[in-house]
């Protein structure tokens, strides 16, 4: 008879032994499913050794064909787990090629597919393998063989290079970034060229990305723009491109798409301005340049740049003249919505992109070619893309 001692339980009794009964559940159930795949598939290549020979174990048969020839083992991974020592008989004459295990696999589809989706979703080669310990076993996956499963992506970003763009962008925010890559001599800087483009619902889209051999010059600007051009975007809906001051991008804007009017980017522009600045004075010079892109509307604008400019024309007059050059440009994005200025006045919202391309590559300190360059920014965009799908900007939905 049990004791009222015996069937008093605390919280943190019944805590720790759930946690104990549910461990060894779930252990004993993943060995268990392991030990039923390897029976399961063992079972299959010899009902298929049947009837490739044509008579079973120890049997006499007209109709037999060849003979067994004992067997060997092979491991596989599967998707619940490590399969060890499986047994695969062997024939006498030929080869045995069984339709549940192709020869020489030692991974099944779905454990590639896995693969593949943790790539996409940002997870890196290196760290594939920590994920997948806990869900595989012990036996898993290197770096180098997530490396030569990702390469199955190499057609997918050929077809995103290739695929059709709808003409429904308003907005566009072209901009650079530069990664390590080998060539066969040594390792260079590879410049990638992105654009990013926003539509009238507020949608926005990593539109496409090209590896540029001669850096952020015109002819690979404008190799880039003709080549989305020429896949359908042919900017007849743009409002506004928003670029920094590299010189090769506005010419082969000139050339693509000249009747788009241009922002330029205050960001990039503020560090040119300051550089005209004693390093003591920069940052009280930026701080008071940023009112006359915070004022309330274009001739607010112009007011704080006069205000500005008084100031700062003793201080250092190259500093006013290098914001004076490009003052008409600087504010363009008036002349949107009010909503949107935020987002256009800079190219930071690409910027943002930029960190996490950064953030996914700083383990890598070199890529080993352009194809993995290729692969990983494709995930990143991929991902990204995915991220945004049915999530407008609430700067364009809320105004509308």
């Amino acid at each position: 008879m049990n004791t009222v001692a015996e069937l008093w339980f605390t919280n943190k009794d019944i805590n720790e032994r759930w946690s104990q009964v549910r461990e060894d559940f779930w252990g004993d159930l993943k060995v268990a499913t392991v030990l039923a795949v390897k029976r399961l598939l063992e079972t299959r290549m010899e009902v298929e050794m049947q009837d490739t020979i044509g008579a079973r174990h120890w049997k006499r048969s007209p109709r037999r064909r060849t003979y067994r020839n004992g067997s060997y083992y092979r491991g596989l991974m599967t998707s619940f787990g490590w399969v060890g020592n499986l047994t695969i008989p062997r024939v006498r004459k030929g080869i045995m090629r069984f339709k549940c295990l192709p020869n020489y696999q030692r991974r099944t589809q779905d454990v590639d597919r896995m693969v593949l989706e943790m790539f996409l979703a940002g997870v890196s080669t290196r760290r594939v393998k920590e994920v997948l310990r806990p869900l595989l076993g012990k036996e898993v996956l290197s770096a180098s063989t997530v490396s030569k499963i990702s390469k199955v992506l190499n057609q997918q970003v050929s077809c995103y290079h290739r695929r059709g763009i709808t003409d429904d962008f308003e907005y566009l925010i072209l901009d650079g970034i530069y990664l390590k890559a080998k060539s066969p001599v040594h390792s260079r800087r590879r410049c990638i060229l992105v654009t990013y483009g926003i539509r009238k619902d507020g949608t926005r889209e990593l539109i496409d990305y090209r590896l540029a051999c001669n850096g952020e010059s015109q002819a690979a600007w404008e190799r880039f723009l003709t080549s989305l051009n020429n896949r359908g975007l042919k900017g007849s809906n743009l409002k506004l491109a928003v670029v920094d001051g590299n010189r090769g991008l506005w010419n082969a804007l000139n050339m693509i798409w000249s009747n788009v009017p241009r922002q330029r980017c205050w960001a990039h522009k503020l560090r040119n301005v300051v550089n005209h600045v004693p390093k003591r004075l920069q940052k009280v010079c930026s701080n008071e340049a940023r009112d006359i892109y915070n004022a309330g509307s274009y001739w607010e604008a112009i007011k704080a740049f006069k205000q500005w400019s008084r100031v700062w024309r003793s201080i250092s007059p190259k500093a006013v003249e290098c914001l004076e050059r490009d003052l008409e440009d600087l504010l363009r994005f008036y002349e949107c919505p009010k909503p949107m200025w935020i987002k256009v006045r800079t190219t930071n919202i690409i910027e943002r992109v930029f960190l996490e391309v950064r953030r996914r590559t700083r383990p890598m300190s070199c890529f080993t070619n352009i194809q993995s360059v290729e692969r990983i920014i494709y995930a990143i965009f991929f991902r990204l893309n995915q991220i945004w799908r049915g999530k407008p900007l609430k700067e364009i939905t809320q105004n509308s």
